[in-house]
């Protein structure tokens, strides 16, 4: 085993004791593993801060700071008032109307992006109706992923088959080529 390879597995085993104590903040830990993996060299500067320049994660850093406003200013609480006005207190109906709601979204944005724009108004809704979050929240996750599944956009799993497609010289696909199986 080389030093590397020690010096790795290190880093990995105090990563886990701190994610699996909690005593820090899952955030924090990922950025002392940065640091970690930067100082021992394992990890040259260029390296360790291309992640940030990805498109991916700077669209997760906007869905949570849309989330976030959605939640301070009022609007997510507008939408579950809407939700339970359209849905009723029935826990079928409320899943039935968020599922779809989440997944006519997902399929034109980012499957991650409209779950988080609705996930504060479900968990309003679930305070309103008392329904236990996850009854509700396991629904939406899932039909985000599938909504993200009917068209080009929708996942960035299809973006990127499509970018390696071309890439290859091969044939792609067009927009709504995956909606018969998502629909499915």
């Amino acid at each position: 085993m080389t030093t590397d390879n020690i010096l790795v597995l290190g880093i990995l085993a105090v990563a886990i004791l701190l994610f699996v104590s909690e005593r820090l903040r899952v955030d924090v830990v990922a950025m002392l593993v940065l640091v970690a993996l930067l100082l021992t060299g394992l990890v040259t500067v260029e390296g360790a801060f291309s992640g940030f320049a990805s498109p991916a994660v700077i669209v997760v850093w906007a869905v949570f700071i849309v989330s976030g406003g959605l939640t301070r200013s009022g609007v997510a609480d507008l939408i579950a008032r809407q939700v339970v006005r359209l849905a009723g207190r029935s826990q079928l109906r409320l899943v039935a109307l968020i599922m779809v709601t989440v997944g006519l979204m997902s399929a034109f944005m980012s499957n991650v992006g409209a779950a988080a724009i609705l996930l504060p108004a479900v968990m309003s809704v679930a305070r309103e109706t008392d329904i236990p979050p996850s009854k509700l929240l396991i629904p939406l996750s899932f039909s985000s992923l599938l909504g993200g599944a009917m068209t080009l956009i929708g996942t960035p799993a299809n973006i990127l088959a499509m970018g390696i497609l071309a890439d290859r010289g091969l044939e792609t696909l067009s927009f709504f080529e995956f909606t018969p199986l998502g629909i499915v």
